[in-house]
């Protein structure tokens, strides 16, 4: 199997080269119409003045043109930089800037907002749309005079693929980096093997290609000689239409997705042809795992990892899922870790090896951990101890058959509906409130998203504020996401004897009832 991106690219193109690569919005795209596409694309980088292992950034929606900008950056052995498009102006140059790239590439239909930050990154040379807008030229153009022809890039199997953008604790962005040889390869290799994708299957593209199971989903699959069927909009009637249609037999989806497709009211209606349907991005709730399993009536499979593990790092098998029989506690398990990969649980106070059935950090190494930050050593070394273990900041249980269970996070970190927040960043963006003297930001309960944002504010003497002012100067400078759903308006704050806030005491009340504190 691939050893690098741009190996993929040509495998399939030995293979099955009048094969369907890919569909989106009703064109197949064929391996040998996705290669001459990539080669031209790796062409136009050259041209531009793009070395190996330079970047390129992409801000946009799943899409054709995104899957071609990936094949072709690595064809040109240029680092392919996605970027979350739901991102505020302010945060999108901000990560823009990090990653030192000349070249840009946006959706057309993201192209307004991008012109009006792109004075402010003075590194671009080159800024491409996807489509037609004013000011921007459009990918056809870029490309359509570079000929299709057999072209590459040497690219060793340390050199860098991709660049996944994730936030610390403080909230500033950080470029997790992964490798043709180590990441990739065994993403194409062992994961996509652990997935049981196949050549026949038609596999459903709709998470986002920003995020890593997006990216690593999509990957597998065509590493596999699946087709890949890219979905733009998680809309999830339309969802449903498209897999009856294109008769999708393999999807990836996260919990509020799942609940999502559970509620449409004539979901019987479409003939799916299901036969494995991969979930993560959160913990799922027992009832709503075993509505899904009996509404879709195929194997699932649950994956547990992070963006800095390439995603996937242990899974619970379809057979592992067994509502109502002997091994039904399984449902609330993680999985067990892949057999290419170690996990330890560290006690959280001496940091030794937890027992079996005692909580403690998780740790994992593999092959398969990201390589570093980009340009940060200091958070690279933060995350990675001197022996390789990636520490992943969940607090969880193994028992002695080796699975996992998630019980809290180690830090703050809220997952809402898949996307991370970081309190830190939402607390340093309201602490700019002109009426706010004091603020703490923490995750709560949502039956829709899993966990919501929600902020606990002290009002500065003589001023007054109010919630939905709080929440509507947090939307004018963040991404929605990551945006408080609800505040709480308080006299004061729970504090230490040491002056810091207790936020177990603010978060604690929303959680009584739960047996654990990720939702």
């Amino acid at each position: 199997m691939a050893a690098s991106i741009g190996d993929l690219l040509e495998e399939r193109l030995r293979e099955q080269p009048g094969a369907i690569a890919l569909t989106a919005d009703g064109v197949g795209w064929t391996w040998t119409a996705l290669a001459a596409r990539a080669r031209q694309i790796a062409r136009a980088l050259v041209a531009s003045g793009v070395g190996p292992q330079e970047r390129i950034v992409y801000v946009g929606k799943n899409s054709a043109e995104l899957v071609q900008v990936l094949l072709g950056a690595a064809v040109a052995n240029v680092i392919f930089v996605p970027l979350n498009w739901r991102l505020s102006p302010a945060e999108l140059v901000q990560s823009i800037g990090d990653t030192r790239a000349t070249v840009l590439v946006v959706d057309a239909e993201l192209a307004e907002v991008a012109a009006r930050f792109r004075g402010e990154l003075p590194r671009l040379r080159t800024a491409i749309c996807t489509g037609s807008a004013a000011g921007w030229t459009s990918l056809e153009t870029w490309v359509g005079h570079e000929p299709t022809t057999a072209f590459s890039v040497p690219a060793g199997a340390r050199d860098v693929a991709v660049q996944m953008y994730t936030s610390g604790t403080t909230g500033q962005p950080k470029g997790a980096m992964f490798a043709n040889g180590s990441n990739v390869r065994v993403l194409t290799e062992d994961i996509s093997r652990a997935w049981d994708l196949r050549a026949d299957d038609v596999s459903l593209l709709v998470m986002p290609l920003f995020h890593m199971g997006g990216l690593a989903w999509a990957l597998a699959g065509l590493a596999r000689g699946a087709r890949l069927v890219v979905v733009r909009d998680f809309e999830p009637s339309a969802v449903l239409e498209l897999c009856a249609r294109e008769r999708v037999t393999v999807a990836f989806f996260v919990p509020v997705m799942l609940r999502a497709l559970l509620a449409v009211p004539d979901r019987e209606r479409h003939a799916l042809v299901l036969r494995r349907l991969v979930y993560s991005g959160s913990p799922i709730a027992p009832s709503t795992l075993r509505q899904a399993m009996t509404a879709f009536a195929c194997g699932f499979v649950q994956i547990y990892g992070m963006t800095e593990a390439t995603g996937a790092f242990a899974q619970l098998e379809p057979d592992e899922h067994d509502p109502g029989g002997p091994r039904e506690r399984l449902l609330t398990s993680a999985g067990r870790a892949y057999p290419w990969v170690d996990v330890r649980v560290v006690d959280l106070v001496t940091g030794e090896e937890a027992a079996p059935g005692q909580p403690g950090e998780i740790w994992c190494r593999s092959v398969q951990t990201m390589v570093g930050y980009f340009a940060r050593p200091e958070e690279t070394a933060q995350a990675l101890t001197g022996d390789g273990w990636l520490r992943t900041g969940d607090v969880g249980t193994r028992d002695a058959e080796g699975y996992l269970f998630l019980l809290d996070r180690k830090k703050e970190l809220i997952i809402t509906g898949g996307e991370n927040v970081y309190p830190a960043e939402v607390e340093g963006v309201l602490t700019a409130h002109p009426d706010l003297a004091e603020v703490a930001v923490f995750g709560v309960p949502s039956e829709k998203w899993g966990e919501t944002v929600k902020a606990a504010v002290v009002a500065r003497p003589g001023h007054t504020v109010t919630a939905e002012s709080v929440i509507a100067f947090a939307r004018e400078r963040l991404a929605a996401f990551k945006c408080p759903t609800s505040v709480d308006i308080a006299p004061a704050l729970p504090r230490t004897a040491t002056g810091k806030i207790t936020k177990n005491v603010l978060r604690d009340p929303y959680w009584a009832g739960f047996s654990r504190r990720i939702n």
